[in-house]
């Protein structure tokens, strides 16, 4: 036995066939659909010691922006044993599941059906940091901090970390965070004054929060929305063919000036706020200036459009002077607050130890191909929810994980394990609607 392997009880001396590092949805969508190959090793390293999935914001009731069906598996293989509908008749709720989820399903059930299946699909190892990623011209070795594994094939699904303004990255703390750690530790904000910086899904998830959890309220609220207003998500129904895979191929053959053209106005088809959280805080709000405090001084709230957090200082007396740039230019004021809330979005960076693997982009996006593999990359690596630039507003969507995973082990194995084409658009986004559309028009 090699001596790297002498100390490292939980490693096997062998060489898997995929080594999947992190175990997000993505690289748990595809250990569930892996389980249908018969003979197929994978080994998906995740250095966390459970599943987690955005714990920090968490916040009671909040609700997927996609349907359930879209889950690890059932737009591929509706029959894995890996399915949500599975996961509530095993754990024998789905009658009450159907009666009570009739306006959507919350995101801690989904956090209990990713972990119900992290623990049943028998490929995922907890606790394994990966320290490094080399290549050997025939396998990969990669060392974590349970000892070493060896695969020929390499997926990324190390996920996006939070993106931090840069006036405020030297003030992290209690006081100063961003949305993702909210429910990480307790958080006084009764009476206090709270500057919420963002005005997507998040940023409303927390203003929700502030608004309407017993002793959270606090005594003055501003919330900096960075667009035009609390702009609603597009979930209308032509907007949703863009998360289908004929989508993604007709994405993927524009040019690069195309593609950014699209994101742009697609941006609210995926970083809206769901319209009945919207509903929520204006209710609330109006209850708040009207109903609910007799006698008391006015509720003092500002909920800004155009304004972004421009500048961060700390005071002498433990509180924070915010510079808030408005939509013109010339409009920057100042503000004080007691606690500031970045819900500033998440941004992809994949973890250095991979880096020498990977060819990128311009804008340091790693350059894939069609099937997410590294174009012209000297190893075969995968990248999970990395592709926005390439594949399409739906990538870092759930509505594709289980597509993207069938693409993946097709791929990799050189079989048509999974059907991924052949699929069917309103839009005449495939090549022989294009084509169809393009004879109508003479």
């Amino acid at each position: 036995m090699p001596e790297e392997y002498a100390t490292c009880g939980m490693c096997d001396p062998v060489t898997h066939d995929i080594i999947a590092i992190g175990c997000g949805p993505s690289n748990l969508s595809l250990a569930a659909l892996a389980t249908e190959v018969d003979g197929l090793d994978l080994a998906v390293l995740e250095a966390a010691d459970a599943f987690e999935w955005h714990s920090g914001m968490m916040f009671p009731g909040t609700q997927l922006q996609v349907s359930p069906i879209k889950d690890l598996v059932s737009l591929v293989s509706p029959t894995n044993p890996f399915s949500f509908l599975n996961f509530v008749v095993s754990q024998g709720r789905v009658y009450r599941f159907l009666v009570s989820s009739r306006e959507g399903v919350t995101r801690r059930e989904f956090e209990q059906y990713y972990s119900w299946a992290a623990q049943g699909v028998g490929s995922v190892r907890f606790g394994h940091r990966v320290h490094s990623a080399d290549w050997d011209g025939e396998k990969f070795r990669v060392a974590t901090s349970q000892g070493v594994h060896f695969g020929r094939v390499l997926v990324l699904g190390t996920g996006t970390v939070p993106r931090v303004p840069a006036c405020a990255k030297k003030l992290l703390g209690p006081e100063v965070f961003h949305v993702s750690e909210y429910l990480n530790a307790p958080r006084d904000t009764n009476g206090r004054r709270v500057l919420v910086a963002g005005g997507g899904q998040s940023g409303a998830e927390v203003v929700r929060h502030l608004l309407t959890a017993p002793g959270e309220l606090p005594g003055e609220l501003t919330w900096l929305l960075g667009r035009d207003g609390v702009l609603p998500l597009d979930d209308s129904a032509f907007t949703n063919d863009w998360f289908t895979p004929p989508a993604v191929g007709y994405f993927n053959e524009r040019t690069v000036k195309e593609r950014d053209r699209l994101l742009d106005v697609q941006r609210y088809a995926s970083d809206g706020v769901s319209e009945g959280l919207a509903a929520q805080i204006y209710r609330r709000l109006y209850e708040l200036d009207y109903l609910d405090r007799p006698g008391l001084d006015p509720f003092q709230h500002a909920v800004l459009p155009g304004a972004r957090l421009a500048g961060l200082e700390e005071q002498g007396d433990g509180t924070y002077m915010a510079c808030v740039s408005g939509a013109d230019a010339g409009s920057e004021r100042t503000m004080c607050a007691d606690i500031v809330v970045l819900a500033t979005g998440f941004e992809q960076k994949l973890p250095p130890c991979v880096s020498p693997l990977l060819l990128v982009n311009d804008d340091g996006t790693p350059r894939l191909r069609q099937d997410y593999r590294v174009d012209s990359g000297p190893c075969p690596v995968y990248v999970q929810n990395g592709a926005l630039r390439s594949h399409g507003v739906a990538d870092p969507n759930l509505s594709l994980s289980a597509w993207r995973s069938a693409v993946i082990l097709n791929s990799v194995t050189g079989r048509q394990l999974f059907k991924t084409e052949g699929y069917s658009a309103a839009l005449a986004l495939g090549s022989g609607r294009r084509d169809r559309a393009e004879a109508l028009l003479g």
